[in-house]
């Protein structure tokens, strides 16, 4: 995440900078959680720019009536961020035009921009409100054009900032490790067993692996939203249960036992498929204490009495 350090230049009243301070840091908390993004990126104006007339970063960090793990949370993210270098980005600019017609050189948006990636900004006017901020980019390489790049100034802006990024990591997944690898960013309501980073190894083949990352999907979008309550009938795609005939054949049990991460055998019963170079399957379990959805494995089809082998 990069600061907007020009979400700063529309000062506020002094009343409302706490609950601005307390938006932006929970934005942050939450893309650093949901997002894995632990990278903070800030310009210098985020220490010495006034937020209101005579006020101050350092003010707020000193004032007593902000709760301590908000400036402490703040503390760490500074600390463990990364200062915007500006000698970094001596051959392009992007300017935006403010709401009073001012235009302004915005390096936050610059390196967002170039790096694809995005802005997080002080909900200090309305225009913060917009999921894009639109500036002319200025190259001694191209020819000027005008350019978006996201912004997050609303905790709404979240899951479509999450959403966005995996998206684009899902685009270049490239092997079965990578993707074992990648797992919490892309399915954070999703826990995997251990087993299935082994399983995962063995899928080398691109469409394979799309395949999987899709059938996942479906589970990920289910488990987002999971209340403790499962409905095979809202994750749709063909999501079922073992028959009877499984359930109560030792043999055929043990191929879909696993150890969870939380250090319990369960059996892994639900499963919905997926076709490719195989029939596959990827079976799960819903975990209604932690609210999520357990994968336990995911490969060929498990043996039944009709398919003894995999």
């Amino acid at each position: 995440m990069i600061f907007n350090e020009i979400s700063l230049k529309q000062q506020v009243s002094k009343c409302q900078i706490k609950e601005q301070f307390s938006i932006f840091l929970k934005m942050c908390q939450e893309l650093k959680h949901i997002n894995n993004d632990n990278n903070f990126y800030y310009s210098d104006e985020l220490m010495f720019e006034k937020i209101s007339e005579e006020y101050t970063v350092h003010d707020w960090l000193k004032d007593q009536s902000v709760p301590q793990k908000d400036r402490q949370f703040f503390r760490t993210l500074v600390q463990r961020g990364h200062r915007i270098q500006l000698e970094d980005f001596l051959e392009s600019e992007l300017i935006v035009e403010m709401e009073n017609g001012q235009t302004i050189s915005a390096k936050g948006g610059l390196m967002a921009f170039e790096w694809d990636s995005y802005i997080v900004s002080f909900l200090s006017s309305e225009v913060w409100k917009n999921e894009w901020m639109e500036g002319k980019y200025l190259s001694l390489s191209s020819e000027d054009k005008v350019v978006k790049v996201r912004n997050c100034g609303m905790l709404e802006h979240v899951n479509r900032i999450v959403e966005g990024e995996r998206k684009k990591q899902q685009l270049i997944i490239s092997s079965g490790l990578e993707l074992w690898e990648k797992r919490k960013q892309l399915y954070p309501h999703l826990i995997f067993c251990e087993s299935v980073k082994k399983q995962l190894e063995e899928a080398r083949v691109s469409i394979q692996i799309q395949m999987i990352m899709k059938r996942i999907q479906i589970l990920e979008d289910y488990f987002a939203t999971y209340d403790g309550e499962f409905d095979k009938n809202k994750v749709g795609f063909g999501c079922r249960n073992e028959s009877e005939s499984v359930k109560n054949d030792c043999d055929m049990n043990e191929h879909r036992k696993f150890l969870t991460p939380f250090g319990k055998e369960e059996f892994f019963y639900w499963h919905i498929s997926f076709a490719g170079n195989y029939p596959g399957r990827i079976h799960f379990i819903p975990d209604a204490e932690h609210k999520v959805g357990i994968i336990g494995y995911i490969g060929k089809h498990l043996p039944t009495k009709k398919f003894s082998t995999i």
